[in-house]
């Protein structure tokens, strides 16, 4: 069971959340979906959502911040409310 999705989900639901986690992000689509003056919280979203603990999530959030026109000492400061490490020195 996936944690989260309550008891009453069916084998079909569970399988269709687990590919669409399982598929590459569209970085670009997903930064025009944003509704402008929520860039901050949507990254913010995207960084609580995953460890930061490999190179692709690190690559991720570099596109994301980028694609939404978040400077780096933006981004950082981010980092520093969730207490995760920093993407940028």
């Amino acid at each position: 069971m996936i944690e989260g999705l309550g008891e009453d989900i069916t084998p079909e639901e569970v399988a269709f959340v687990q590919d669409e986690l399982a598929a590459p992000v569209d970085v670009d689509a997903f930064v025009r979906s944003v509704p402008r003056g929520l860039e901050a919280q949507v990254y913010l979203a995207s960084l609580m959502a995953i460890d930061l603990d490999t190179n692709p999530e690190a690559q991720y959030l570099h596109q994301l911040a980028q694609g939404m026109g978040l400077k780096p000492d933006e981004v950082n400061q981010l980092h520093e409310q969730l207490q995760v490490p920093k993407l940028y020195s």
